[in-house]
Parts: structure tokens; sequence; C-alpha cells
């Protein structure tokens, strides 16, 4: 702006010198900003800068997908209920009233995703930010449960109300998960679950499944034996290509043992500890059936090496180590620590035994040990005389005295 004098309506000397400070600061700016931004040869460069501050700008601010299943498990959400039903009678509670019940913080983020999980599973009504909570009929019949049995039953009905639990279920015929690897692809492909709760979906699917002792999916009719398949618990790095296969229980049959004791020592110490010894580790996802199928057999038979579990004498796991042993195959025993012996086979051939208390520092102590045993039941599988190979070296024996007798 440059400073010129109206002739009708002359400025005083105070706003000359003002409108000349002026001048003065915007030529400065002027100056400054021409300094900053050279002129560049290059038409539409400006404008793909802009347009990549856009996409970032969009990318940036896109909303995450909303969780769709509850974050903490059923037990924990049942601890609502629980506390109604104990302490005011079933009937409407405050949620401050609750959250001191139960011990948490009325206004946290943890009090919400307990109520909120407590609502999605059908168990309740309202959450934290809501005047009351109460229960629904589904809460009532497992607060006021008339049998253990009944209970659970109502327990597995709003575990299956949550639709990813349910079709994540159906579709893998069981409740034993894939490694992640896959797992994330189905998730994403199938299911179209954010990569960013893969982690925590299959965490909390586990620890639902383990709690509520479900190993069976849901997909065959009625009146039909459910078949069996095989999944892929831990892929290997290496370039080996060999592939184990686990039997172990699939139920707890020994009150000792808590839900969920054998997929545990799968997941947490088996599956890794092959993996660290160079196999693909496979089981059979037989979906609580004790009936053995041909697709068992066939991988039973057909494993470069079978790692079994003795651990509470399984009937079926001790029919399908016979096979593998009749088949002259090599095996890797195991068992927990206080297993009683097997027939013949403890002082036969090496089982490790791991500690059942699957703590931490058991499993760091436990598991490169066990890799250990299983490389060896491999790399041996020449070098030592099978199970099979030993009852027939004796069976020739004593045909033999009893010839030359």
């Amino acid at each position: 702006m440059k400073v010129v004098q109206n002739l009708l309506f002359p400025m005083s000397d105070k706003e000359t010198q003002q409108a000349t400070k002026a001048d003065h600061v915007s030529a400065s700016k002027t100056t400054r900003a021409t300094k900053k931004k050279p002129t560049s040869t290059k038409k539409g460069k400006p404008k793909a800068k802009s347009a990549a501050r856009t996409t970032k700008k969009s990318s940036s601010t896109k909303k995450k997908q909303q969780r769709p299943y509850p974050k903490v498990t059923i037990e924990r959400a049942l601890q609502v209920a629980i506390k109604i039903k104990e302490l005011n009678g079933g009937n409407p509670w405050t949620p401050a009233d609750i959250a001191d019940a139960i011990e948490i913080g009325p206004r946290s983020p943890d009090f919400y995703y307990v109520t909120a999980a407590s609502r999605d599973f059908g168990i309740t009504t309202g959450t934290r930010d809501t005047a009351t909570i109460e229960l629904t009929d589904l809460g009532r019949e497992i607060a006021y449960a008339p049998s253990k049995d009944a209970e659970s039953a109502k327990k597995i009905e709003a575990f299956h109300s949550i639709d990813l639990f349910a079709r994540v279920l159906k579709h893998y015929k069981g409740s034993v998960l894939p490694e992640m690897k896959y797992l994330g692809n189905t998730l994403t492909r199938e299911f179209d679950l954010a990569e960013e709760h893969h982690q925590e979906f299959a965490q909390v699917f586990r620890d639902n499944c383990a709690y509520l002792g479900i190993t069976a999916g849901d997909s065959e009719p009625a009146g039909e034996t459910p078949l069996a398949t095989t999944v892929v618990v831990g892929e290997t790095t290496k370039t080996t290509k060999l592939k184990a296969f686990v039997i172990m229980p699939f139920v707890e049959r020994n009150p000792d043992r808590a839900k969920g004791f054998f997929s545990e020592v799968l997941r947490s110490l088996v599956t890794p500890a092959g993996v660290n010894a160079g196999f693909t580790v496979e089981t059979a996802n037989r979906q609580g059936s004790d009936v053995i199928q041909s697709t068992i057999i066939n991988d039973l038979l057909e494993a470069d090496l079978v790692i079994a579990d003795l651990t509470d004498h399984n009937p079926n796991v001790l029919f399908e180590l016979g096979l593998r042993m009749a088949a002259d195959r090599p095996v890797a025993l195991i068992k927990a620590a206080g297993t009683g012996k097997v027939f013949d086979v403890d002082n036969m051939l090496r089982v490790f035994e791991y500690q059942p208390q699957l703590w931490t520092s058991t499993l760091e102590s436990d598991t490169p040990k066990l890799a250990q045993h299983v490389s060896a039941a491999w790399e041996n599988r020449e070098k030592h005389p099978s199970y099979i190979k030993i009852l027939r070296r004796a069976g020739d024996h004593d045909t033999a005295a009893n010839e030359s007798a």
C-alpha cells in the first residue's frame, strides 16, 4: 500500500506515520516470503505437494475399525451379573455400586469394557455410562442356574451370541486356531477383521473357549459324526519341509487339570519347541469327538515325526501311538511330570517330562529342552532301534531259544 494523501480528507501527521510504518512491515513480509519461496521452473510441482498433503491428511484421519467382539472374556464379564445377584438381590444397580463391588474405578476404561462385554454377551443391559445396569433373561438363567450343566449351557449360548466368535468356531470346526500368519490371512479375507485386532481377538477367543470347555465347532448337521481336520499350528522358517504331527488329549478328563490345559500345552510348549527343532507342527482338530477317523490315521502315519503326549494315559493317544509304532515310524514321547509309566514304553524309550504348571519360567526352561528332545528323536531315528524292532528282536530270540531247546 502506498501512502497517498487524500486531497479531500487530508491525514494528520500521526496517521501518516502509522500508514508509512504499515507499508514498511508489509514490504518486509513480502520480501521474506519471496526469499522463502524460490521460483520453480517445473510447472505443477506446488500442486503435487498440495495433493500429497491432502492424501496424507485424509489417510491420517481414517477411522479405525470398531471392535466387533468384546474386549474382555465372558468369565470377567460375568462378574457384573454375579455381584448384582449376590449384593443387590438381582435388582437393577448403579454402575458406581457395581464398580465398587468388583473393585474397578467407576469411570475407568477398564470398567467400561467389562460392562460393555456383559452387555454384548447378552448378560446385562446398560454400561458404565447408563443410570443403572440390570440382568437380562439370559443373565438371570446364568446367575440363578439350577445346575452346573444348565449354567454351562447358558454361558456357551452367550458366547455364541457374538457373531464373530460363532463364525470363527464354525470355520475352523473347533477351537484350535492355526498359526497367526494363516489365522491373520483368514481373519482379514473371510471375516473382514482389521489387522490391528488380530492378536487380541485370537487371545480372547482362546481364553473364552478354554474357560467354557469349548473344543467343537457347530457346523455339522445333528446326528452326523463331525469330521476331523488337520490344523497347522506352527510353521518353521527353515527349509527342511519336515512335518511333526501332535497327538495328545483334547479334553481334560482328569479333575486336577484346568480346562484348556492341553490347548495351552500345545500352544505354549509343544508348538514352539517343534518349530525350533525345524518342523512345521500340525494336529487334528477333533471337535471333541472320540472317533478316530481316517483323516487322523493318514496324518499319523505320513508325518515325518509324531509327538505323542502320554499325560493322563488317554486311550486314544495310546491307540494312535501303537499304530505309529507298528508302522515303525519315529516318535518323540512327552508327558507332564507326575504321570505314571505306560507299559514298557517308559523303560525302553526316552520320555521327556515337562512341568505342568506352564509358568513363564518353566516354559522358558522346558521349551529348548523339548526342542532338543524332538531333534534327537528325528536325528537318531536310524541309529537307535525303534520300539517295534526291539520287540521283534526279543521275539526272534525267544523263538531261537525254543527251537534250540
